[in-house]
């Protein structure tokens, strides 16, 4: 964060009430959805039962104010709502966050006690937006050139992703990276383009919350073309080798620490190190039908990122020299997909694939919560009759005109799914009121534990 940053964080703190809240988490995760519907729920509090604000009368409204950055798009809140609401058409869930946003929401509320006395509060609410592929980069800050790209090309020879990755490392074969070459700059980019396609067609096999990176060659925005996204990963060179003069190794070396400083530290100094609360959404549920193996990329990963933020206490350095993320919500999303029997085990889950992350968090002095949720609930529960012991979720999925039944298997207390474990893909439930409150799971919590403190 920037001297002028801090100037106007402090000046801004002075005059009003505000949170700011991040929403991470990888692609598929749920976060588009989770924000349309936490500020759905302030502005329609009739099903918050979990905010004390609303559970003691004290809350009055919450409406929509201009963002207070005006260099940043503004999060399309309106066009989420008409396509969750089928206002033209069949109700469907948004696209999945391709750029940074942010969205403000105030809330008018009546303090407790004596404060009370001197007439209602506002509290703003700045929700901050951004893709999971540009999550994965804060890893990369603790991470040398050489170092990102022995564990990339593990990745590339192992036995899911190496299909895909032929065509690059065929082409890093024929290269000779520790020798003078003026052909260094096309190599670089014809490497690049070979390693992009690479990783999109392994996040396209394996499903879009695949970890794969760095995360702006994925989704590159304003960086399409640019040399900040020209280079790849290198095999090591020969034993007593070194990269010389105008070598391709240099050259991608460069690229890939002005990739760090300028785009991911850059991207951390004017974004991350300003939040006060963060949420991090992991579709669970979802990874566990794909295999416990595919839980473990996502720990790992998740845990890389949550160690370049700013979690914690700051000491006795006021916030405004020192900020930090005061509070962690950790979100096992879409629990809708498994019935309510199962979500005690979800948790469990959840904890054990992010143990280290979580015991960490608590160190450093993070307010922690750890749960699943639905920010919105797209099924119901049915039990059929031979089976009393069983329960199923329904509701609608993809080309069925009916309902569809579901039993996804079961997941045990320990965390782990017992035998066969998949989850299915429903649609929004039908008739959600654009003006109205709309079903959740503990998405009412999930607000309480961000913003609740504030609220009184």
């Amino acid at each position: 964060m920037n001297i002028l940053d801090q100037v106007l964080d402090v000046g801004r703190d002075i005059v009003e009430r505000r949170v700011r809240l991040g929403v991470t988490g990888l692609s598929d995760a749920g976060k588009t959805v989770f924000i349309t519907a936490f500020v759905h729920a302030l502005m329609h509090p009739g099903r918050m039962t979990r905010l004390k604000a609303v559970a003691e009368g004290r809350y009055r409204a919450g409406i929509l104010r201009p963002q207070p950055s005006q260099d940043l798009p503004r999060f399309p809140y309106e066009a989420c709502v008409e396509q969750l609401t089928g206002a033209r058409g069949a109700p469907e869930w948004p696209e999945s966050t391709r750029s940074i946003a942010e969205l403000r929401v105030s809330v008018r509320y009546r303090p407790r006690g004596l404060m009370s006395r001197l007439g209602d509060n506002v509290l703003h609410v700045d929700l901050f937006d951004y893709p999971g592929e540009w999550l994965l980069d804060l890893a990369l800050l603790d991470k040398d050139y050489e170092t990102w790209s022995q564990e990339a090309l593990e990745v590339a020879r192992s036995a899911d992703a190496r299909p895909h990755a032929e065509p690059w490392l065929e082409f890093l074969a024929t290269l000779n990276p520790d020798v003078p070459d003026r052909a260094a700059e096309a190599a670089a980019i014809e490497g690049a383009a070979k390693f992009t396609a690479y990783l999109r067609a392994f996040r396209d096999a394996r499903g879009r919350s695949t970890v794969v990176g760095p995360g702006r060659f994925l989704l590159p925005g304003e960086l399409e073309g640019s040399p900040l996204v020209s280079f790849c990963p290198l095999p090591p060179p020969a034993a007593g080798a070194r990269a010389e003069r105008n070598s391709l190794r240099r050259l991608m070396r460069d690229r890939y620490e002005a990739y760090k400083s300028q785009v991911v530290g850059g991207f951390h100094r004017r974004h991350f190190a300003r939040l006060d609360s963060q949420v991090v959404l992991v579709d669970i549920a979802g990874h566990a039908s794909r295999g416990g193996a595919a839980l473990e990329p996502v720990a790992r990963s998740l845990d890389s990122v949550l160690r370049a933020l700013r979690i914690g206490s700051g000491g006795w350095l006021p916030r405004w020299i020192s900020p930090r993320i005061e509070k962690v919500l950790f979100a096992a999303s879409k629990a809708d997909q498994v019935p309510t029997d199962q979500h005690e085990a979800l948790d469990a889950l959840l904890r054990k694939s992010l143990d280290e992350s979580i015991r960490r968090t608590s160190y450093q002095g993070a307010r922690l919560e750890a749960f699943s949720i639905a920010a919105i609930r797209a099924t119901r529960e049915v039990v059929a009759a031979s089976e009393q012991d069983r329960r199923y979720v329904a509701g609608r999925t993809v080309g069925e005109e009916r309902d569809v039944a579901h039993f996804p298997g079961r997941i045990d207390l320990s965390g782990r799914p017992q035998g066969t474990f998949e989850v299915v893909r429903f649609l929004p439930p039908p008739g959600l009121d654009p003006a109205g409150p709309w079903p959740h799971l503990r998405l009412d919590r999930a607000i309480e534990t961000l913003i609740g403190d504030r609220l009184r």
